[in-house]
C-alpha cells in the first residue's frame, strides 16, 4: 500500500471519529483550538473591579493561541478572569476537561457553568491546577474534581452535570499579588483513561522515525514516505515505528491518529517547529540519533542504525549479522 493510500485510510478513520465525537467511548472532543475551524466561544473579561478590586487582566487571541495576562492585587479582591458565552452542549459522554497550557508557575482555576442556580444566580464550578514556568503542560480536570462556588464561597453539592454545560472560564485567584501570564492552546473534553501520546512510550521498545511536515502534499514528505514504503521489510526488521506530524489533519503514530495537543507535545520533545520539514531518528534509548531538514535515503538511515551497539547486539542474538 502506498503512502497516499495509507493516508487516505487514516483520514477516513479521523472523519469517522469526528462525526461520532459526541458518543460514549470516544476519547476526546475538541472544544476550541482558537483557529477558524473551531467555534468562537465568545470570551469576555471579568476582573475584581466589579466588586471594587484593583486587579487587571485581559486576553488576546492569535496564531492559534489565547494569551491571558495582567496583574493581581489582593487588596479588594485579588482575581482576574475570562469567561465564555458558550458552548451550550452536552458533554455527558466525557469524563473531564483537558487543557494545553504554558504558564508562569502560578496556580489557576478552570470554571464550568451549567444551568444550576443559587438564590437565583449562576453557580460556578471550580477546579484548580498548577503551571510550570515557561513550559507547555497538559492538564486533565475530571468533572468529579470540580466544586460548586458562589462568589468564591464553596457551596454544598456535587460536581457539575456535564450534560448541561453552558459556559467555561479561566481565572487566577491564588492569593498572590503580581503579574501573571498563561497561554492556552486547546480545550478538549476527554473520555476514558487513555493518556496522551508521548514519544517516551516507545523507549526501549522501538526506534522512532519521526517526520515533521506542513501537510500531506509536502514534496519532501512524499519523497520520504515513498522511500519507506519501498523498504518496508527492512524498516520492520529494525524495530522501527513511524510518527508523522503534520500541521493539517492526518498526524499519526504507527496506526494511531494524533490530536493537535499530542502533535504539539511531540514536536516540543524533539524541538521541531510547525511549517518546517524535518526527519528525526530516535534510538531505543529515546536519544536523537539523526536530525535532517531534507528527505533522507533509507539506506543511510539503516546504516546508521546498524552501526549502533544495541542493534549489533540484536543482530548477534538473531544469529544473522546481515539481518535486513
Amino acid at each position: 500500500m502506498t503512502y497516499k493510500h495509507r493516508l487516505a485510510a487514516l483520514l477516513f478513520g479521523l472523519l469517522m471519529m469526528t462525526t461520532a465525537d459526541t458518543h460514549a467511548g470516544d476519547n476526546a472532543r475538541l472544544l476550541t483550538d482558537f483557529s477558524d475551524t473551531t467555534d468562537d466561544l465568545g470570551w469576555f473579561v471579568v476582573n475584581d473591579n466589579v466588586m471594587g478590586g484593583r486587579s487587571e487582566g485581559d486576553f488576546d487571541i492569535g496564531d492559534g493561541r489565547l494569551r491571558f495576562a495582567g496583574r493581581t492585587n489582593t487588596r479588594g479582591g485579588g482575581f482576574s478572569s475570562i469567561r465564555t458565552r458558550g458552548p451550550n452542549t452536552d458533554l455527558s459522554a466525557f469524563d473531564g476537561v483537558r487543557l494545553r497550557v504554558k504558564g508562569d508557575g502560578r496556580r489557576y482555576t478552570w470554571q464550568i457553568r451549567t444551568d444550576a442556580k443559587y438564590r437565583g444566580r449562576d453557580v460556578s464550578y471550580w477546579a484548580e491546577f498548577d503551571t510550570v514556568k515557561d513550559q507547555w503542560t497538559t492538564v486533565d480536570l475530571p468533572f468529579s474534581s470540580f466544586v460548586p462556588k458562589f462568589r468564591g464561597v464553596e457551596l454544598r453539592g456535587g460536581p457539575p452535570d456535564p450534560a448541561r454545560i453552558r459556559g467555561m472560564g479561566l481565572m487566577i485567584y491564588d492569593g498572590r499579588d503580581g503579574p501573571f501570564e498563561l497561554t492556552l492552546a486547546a480545550v478538549e473534553a476527554y473520555a476514558g483513561t487513555q493518556t496522551l501520546f508521548t514519544l517516551d512510550q516507545y523507549r526501549w521498545e522501538k526506534r522512532v522515525l519521526l517526520i515533521n511536515a506542513p501537510g500531506e502534499d509536502d514534496a519532501s514528505l512524499l519523497q520520504q514516505m515513498n522511500a519507506i514504503d519501498a523498504s518496508s521489510s527492512a524498516f520492520d526488521a529494525r524495530d522501527m515505528v513511524l510518527v508523522t506530524l503534520l500541521d493539517s489533519e492526518g498526524s499519526v503514530a504507527g496506526q494511531r491518529p494524533l490530536s493537535r495537543a499530542e502533535v504539539e507535545r511531540a514536536r516540543e520533545s524533539v524541538n521541531v517547529e510547525p511549517g518546517a520539514f524535518a526527519v528525526v531518528l530516535l534510538g531505543k534509548d529515546g536519544g536523537v540519533k539523526l536530525r535532517e531538514q531534507t528527505a533522507m535515503p533509507m539506506r543511510d538511515i539503516y546504516a546508521l542504525i546498524d552501526a549502533m551497539p544495541m542493534r549489533k547486539r540484536e543482530m548477534r542474538r538473531s544469529g544473522d549479522p546481515d539481518d535486513a
